[in-house]
C-alpha cells in the first residue's frame, strides 16, 4: 500500500445537455463519478479518460455531462473537463495562466499531460 496523497480529483458537476439513455455498467459509473475520485498520478488519470467504460459513457455526439478537476490538496484549484466524441475540452475559469486563452482542446494523450502537469505545477505553487 502506497503513502503517497494522490494528485488530483474528479467529480460530476453538472449534465449540460439531455443525457443520453445509460446502461446499467453506465449508470454505475456515473454514481461512482458522483462521488469525488482521486488519482494518483497523471497517467493513471489519462488512461481512465481512455478506458472503454468512461468513452462509452462519455463521449457522445452532443456533450452532456460535465467534470470538475481538482487539486488534491487544495480542491479550490478547478479546471472543468467537458468529453465531446471528438475530443476533450479542458476550461481554465480562473484563468491561471497554465492554460493560453483558458481552453484546451485535445484527447488524453502526452500533450494533456503536458498541459495538466503545467496547471498543476502553477495551482500548487499558487496554494503555497
Amino acid at each position: 500500500m502506497s503513502d503517497s496523497l494522490p494528485l488530483i480529483t474528479l467529480v460530476k458537476a453538472k449534465e449540460v445537455d439531455d443525457r443520453p439513455n445509460l446502461g446499467e455498467r453506465h449508470l454505475g459509473l456515473e454514481q461512482t463519478l458522483s462521488m469525488l475520485c482521486s488519482f494518483l498520478s497523471l497517467d493513471d488519470f489519462l488512461q481512465f479518460l481512455r478506458s472503454d467504460i468512461f468513452v462509452g459513457f462519455s463521449r457522445t455526439s452532443e456533450p452532456w455531462i460535465q467534470f470538475e478537476l481538482g487539486l488534491y490538496t487544495n480542491h479550490t484549484k478547478t479546471l472543468q473537463l467537458i468529453p465531446e466524441q471528438r475530443h476533450l475540452t479542458l476550461v481554465d475559469e480562473a484563468m491561471t495562466g497554465a492554460i493560453e486563452d483558458g481552453i484546451w482542446r485535445g484527447e488524453a494523450d502526452e500533450r494533456m499531460e503536458t498541459v495538466l502537469a503545467r496547471w498543476v505545477q502553477t495551482v500548487a505553487n499558487e496554494a503555497q
